[in-house]
């Protein structure tokens, strides 16, 4: 039998055991499972949004446990502290780490702007927003570790903008996609301060206790002689294997791997040379606004319910219902297992909390567009929305609240983007998705395309395209030439061209990356051809109406 008490740290695609979900057998093998700390007090309200906030924003749906330390999560006391160390000697400290976390696009809120009301206050999170904690134990042997992983909202909060353009990262929206977290720089910088640390057991864990002066006994001696031990040991091996700490890239700021990363989970990147060359399919976090009305998930479209033969079918505002969105919860929660390296069983498990977490994300709206609309422009945007877009991206019918999306195709579509996220989803990975427990919940297909989709909180998505290739809006539609190489993260917004921006003296929030739109994956061509014959007012006029979505 393989132990595996504490595999190692974060995203160091270490081999373990896999979750049983058979409670003897967890105990024998050594099984460690925590809960969010926010919510181990907490008292569900009977209002099924307050309660979906509180578990989109601070919910750990079962993946803070030793399984999910094999790939993706962290025992935080030790990790954070060897981040200070390498990143900070001279100042380590917890408001050092905040600067650091802050650096990857984290965010340390006051407010939550869209907080439903009648959920009272938002709880301050224990660390970063979107890092869920929660301490687990055991008595034989005796363990005690905070457990560590990234929950939804790292990559679905986002700051709010002010009528100026700059982002006050101090009061968050939920559910806006986050421009700035950078995870391959948090995880090569992880790798690089554990390997650091390591050569000195005696200097982490001192820097764990100034760090943590509340930190027990039992968590020091599990730090010391279960997880170091192990941290070592791998880490030798990945030396020896001269691959680094993950086999392909997370790209930059604003943009996730998620299919490299799901077949890390299933096993499909092991023993090939090629892997970080070919498996760049890099997209840029979505808007969750409005996702309800999609009939099918991801960028390609490759997610879709089980029990539905026409995927491509249009819904509109009386088909979104508890069912149809308890359907896509059921995807969700598979995206657990990239993003939480949970098990496929153990995300199958996490659907009832997935669909609390969906009554909050069905409420969802953009943050209203802080900047100046010329409503004469928008009107006749409207009009060429309708004519130009709507067939791809939804039907959108004037209310008291502005445009509100009715109808939605749910296409796929090639428009002549960068291929290289569509054929990431593979058949293989297609086939070994279709042979897990999930497959009651989703029915997995290689689209070789691209999913338009809703616009709703476009101006609060820059950088655009599925890969985050082009900096604005003002770009995208032509107005000006789209950049080959060009930052982002930690950026202000350029309300007139609505999209990333630097303005002179602004100081970025997080540390911004180049994004070389001539590297595979990055390429910002296509999403041209609807724009053919408009005139340069026309495209503005489009503009205007888009700040309005």
């Amino acid at each position: 039998m393989k132990r595996c008490w504490i595999a190692g740290a974060a995203l160091l695609a270490l081999s373990g055991c896999g979750a049983s979900g058979n409670n003897a057998w967890d105990f024998l093998r050594g099984h460690i499972s925590a809960r969010s700390t926010v919510l181990e007090n907490w008292q569900p309200s009977d209002d099924a949004v307050a309660r979906g906030a509180m578990q989109f924003a601070f919910g750990d749906f079962g993946g803070l446990n030793s399984d999910a330390m094999n790939t993706v999560a962290l025992p935080w006391k030790l990790t954070s502290a060897a981040l200070v160390m390498h990143l900070s000697p001279d100042d380590q400290s917890l408001d050092a780490l905040q600067r650091i976390m802050q650096g990857y696009g984290f965010f340390y809120p006051q407010t939550i702007a869209n907080w439903p009301e009648g959920a009272g206050p938002a709880p301050v999170p224990e660390a970063a927003m979107g890092l869920v904690l929660g301490t687990g134990t055991r008595s034989i042997p005796q363990i005690e570790i905070q457990i560590a992983s990234t929950g939804c909202a790292a990559c679905h909060a986002a700051p709010t903008y002010d009528a100026q353009g700059r982002p006050q990262t101090g009061r968050l929206w939920l559910g806006a996609p986050n421009p700035s977290l950078d995870l391959e720089t948090y995880t090569q910088d992880i790798y690089r301060a554990l390997v650091a640390a390591t050569r000195d057991s005696d200097a982490l864990m001192a820097s764990t206790r100034r760090l943590y002066p509340e930190m027990t006994a039992g968590e020091e001696k599990t730090l010391r002689d279960f997880v170091l031990p192990r941290v070592r040991e791998r880490l030798a091996e990945i030396g020896s294997a001269g691959t680094g700490p993950l086999p392909f890239s997370n790209g930059h700021a604003g943009v996730t791997n998620g299919v490299a990363a799901l077949k890390l989970q299933h096993g499909l990147l092991a023993d090939q040379s090629d892997v970080y060359a070919r498996e760049r399919g890099f997209t840029s976090v979505p808007h969750l606004a409005d996702r309800g009305f999609r009939s099918m998930l991801l960028w390609d479209g490759a997610y879709a319910p089980t029990g539905h033969d026409d995927r491509e079918r249009a819904l509109t505002t009386a088909d979104i219902t508890d069912g149809h969105l308890g359907d896509l919860a059921g995807i969700t929660a598979y995206f657990t297992v990239p993003t939480m390296g949970m098990s496929d069983r153990a995300a199958v498990r996490a659907i009832p909390t997935v669909r609390e977490a969906f009554a909050f994300v069905a409420t969802v709206r953009p943050q209203p567009f802080p900047g100046q609309i010329d409503m004469e422009r928008a009107g006749r945007g409207g009009a060429l929305f309708s004519a130009k877009c709507s067939s791809c991206h939804g039907t959108y019918q004037e209310t008291p609240q502005g445009p509100r999306l009715s109808r939605f195709p749910n296409v796929l579509k090639t428009v002549g983007t960068d291929s290289a996220r569509a054929e990431a989803m593979d058949q293989q990975l297609v086939d070994s998705v279709n042979r897990r427990p999930i497959a009651r919940h989703i029915h997995a297909e290689a689209t070789g395309r691209y999913a338009p989709p809703p616009l709703t909180g476009i101006w609060q998505s820059a950088p655009y395209l599925h890969n985050g290739s082009v900096p604005s809006l003002a770009a995208l539609l032509g107005l000006e030439e789209r950049p080959a190489i060009f930052q982002t993260g930690g950026h202000a917004m350029n309300l007139d061209k609505v999209g990333v921006d630097y303005p002179a003296g602004y100081q970025p929030y997080s540390r911004p990356s180049q994004v070389d739109t001539r590297q595979r994956g990055m390429g910002n061509g296509g999403h041209t051809r609807m724009f053919d014959g408009l005139s340069i007012e026309e495209r503005r006029d489009l503009l205007e109406y888009l700040k309005r979505l």
